[in-house]
């Protein structure tokens, strides 16, 4: 199976800073489950400019970590919101967003495992 995520574009930007790498996949793990929650959460309600918001957010740290796919979902998912697009497609995202969110965070782990 493909790897999710890539610290390629990570280690370039922080030099190769181990400490900074590690802080950044630490924040990762804590946050995204939180966030992702918030996400289904507002998804639930149909608040659509907090699922934006958490969009948005969780799109930002998934490019960080170079976790393009999950990138892709949520750049989606924001775009639908953003375009008055079709509100249907969001909780089908969601469902993807989860599952790919669950699988990088193993992956994270197991990069985290090598900067600790």
């Amino acid at each position: 199976m493909k790897a999710l995520i890539s610290l390629d574009n990570l280690k370039a930007i922080s030099r190769y800073n181990n400490g900074f790498i590690r802080e950044i996949l630490e924040v990762y793990l804590s946050s995204t489950p939180k966030d992702l929650e918030k996400l289904q959460l507002q998804v639930r309600d149909e608040n659509w400019e907090m699922v934006r918001y958490f969009a948005h957010k969780m799109k930002s740290s998934s490019f960080t970590i170079g976790f393009h796919e999950g990138f892709k979902v949520f750049q989606k998912m924001e775009n639908c919101i953003k375009d008055q697009g079709d509100m249907k497609l969001i909780p089908v995202l969601m469902h993807d967003a989860i599952d790919l969110c669950q699988r990088a965070q193993v992956e994270v782990k197991i990069e985290l495992s090598n900067y600790l």
